[in-house]
């Protein structure tokens, strides 16, 4: 539990980091003079790389294990983040956003390795999405902190030097506490001697091939994430303060839903069940986001978009279903490969959806693309998903 605890920490503050951009959009449009597009641009900045740097860093978990893959690329976001506190530029925040998504790009994948190892099959789930919920409580900080910070201590950069020094500590915390995993594990591991090679093998297994799809397609429900601020600011009549609470609540709620799901998973002994379900409620609180009207209480938007993150929360079992899907020496390069093409297609949609708004003067008509793709994705699911529960390492 003591290094699951130390990796929670170390994701809490990536998360924050990784949702900065973000939530600080309305501040940084207005500081910067840049258009919404542009903001696309400078959020794509570190998911772009962030996706690409998803298929290596698995094999990093066969090259040099994943307690060092951790160490050394945290110490490569502590100088992104760094960067990032210091500029007041766009093209220095564009190159700072760069910086942090090569460097917080081998965390999860790698920490997800470490808790599986750690931890028996029946309980792997509900570890998981623990670890998978300090991702909430990053971005409630982030998207919560930011607007208190700039309403009652006037600059935004205090609070982000106080994570800063969370994100050195955590450093320390992983270097003490962080192990590969137990002996008799560890020592069984070998890495492999053709990584293209398994590359190619993990990209041909038809089980492993529907998830990756599927968990790609899985983007489009989440496209509004990026956006939520503005969207609310500018669609539902929000203030900054006011925007800032629902997207917290939100995060609130998500964190909430990864320790839920993989919980209610592990109970109904299912991956297949919960996916579908929960898939398919998210596509109708999107509807209900798009088509609810403008200037209500908050509250109302905060309980729609709260079920969205519970619901939206679903993505942590693909990473159960794919260690249950491939061989072991293939479940590091497989869910590097899953993040990576799913977060290269999120970090695509970001300026092409900020681009629709610029264009069509309002969020209507991407956020209407956005719900059709996402309906065709729960069809997708019903018809090509397996089950895997059961399954070690593509063992029934």
């Amino acid at each position: 539990m003591l290094i699951l605890a130390t990796l929670c920490v170390s994701y809490f503050v990536e998360n924050f980091l990784r949702n900065s951009a973000s939530a600080l959009s309305p501040l940084l449009i207005k500081e910067m003079g840049i258009s919404l597009g542009e903001m696309g641009l400078l959020i794509t900045a570190f998911y772009l790389i962030y996706g690409i740097m998803q298929f290596p860093s698995g094999a990093l978990t066969d090259i040099i294990g994943p307690r060092k893959a951790i160490l050394w690329f945290t110490a490569l976001t502590c100088i992104g983040s760094l960067l990032f506190w210091l500029s007041n530029r766009y093209e220095l925040i564009f190159s700072a956003q760069f910086v942090m998504g090569i460097g917080t790009s081998v965390f999860y994948i790698n920490a997800v390795t470490i808790v599986s190892r750690w931890f028996p099959p029946e309980r792997k789930a509900t570890a998981i999405g623990i670890l998978s919920a300090a991702s909430g409580v990053g971005a409630f900080t982030c998207y919560m902190g930011f607007p208190l910070a700039e309403t009652f201590l006037g600059n935004w950069r205090i609070l982000y030097l106080a994570i800063l020094l969370v994100l050195f500590l955590s450093w320390g915390l992983n270097y003490v506490y962080l192990k590969d995993g137990p002996p008799e594990i560890t020592l069984s591991q070998k890495p492999s001697l053709n990584i293209l090679e398994t590359f190619r093998e993990t990209l041909v297994d038809r089980r492993f091939l529907t998830i990756i799809i599927v968990y790609a397609l899985l983007g489009f429900n989440g496209i509004l994430g990026n956006w939520i601020n503005p969207f609310l600011i500018s669609a539902k009549g929000l203030t900054y303060v006011e925007a800032g609470v629902v997207s917290s609540l939100g995060t609130v709620a998500g964190f909430i839903g990864c320790i839920s799901v993989g919980v209610i998973s592990d109970r109904l002994r299912s991956r297949r069940v919960p996916v579908i379900l929960f898939t398919a409620a998210n596509c109708l609180l999107f509807s209900l986001m798009i088509f609810i009207p403008s200037g209500l209480n908050f509250l109302v938007y905060a309980g729609v978009w709260g079920g969205m993150c519970i619901c939206g929360s679903i993505w942590v079992l693909f990473f159960s279903m794919g260690g249950e899907v491939l061989p072991a020496g293939k479940t590091g390069i497989g869910l590097g490969l899953m993040n990576g093409v799913s977060i290269i297609l999120g970090s695509l949609l970001a300026p092409i959806y900020g681009s629709l708004v610029d264009v069509t003067g309002s969020y209507f008509t991407p956020n209407i693309i956005s719900l059709g793709l996402s309906f065709l994705t729960v069809v997708v699911i019903v018809i090509f998903t397996k089950e895997t529960y059961g399954r070690i390492h593509g063992k029934t």
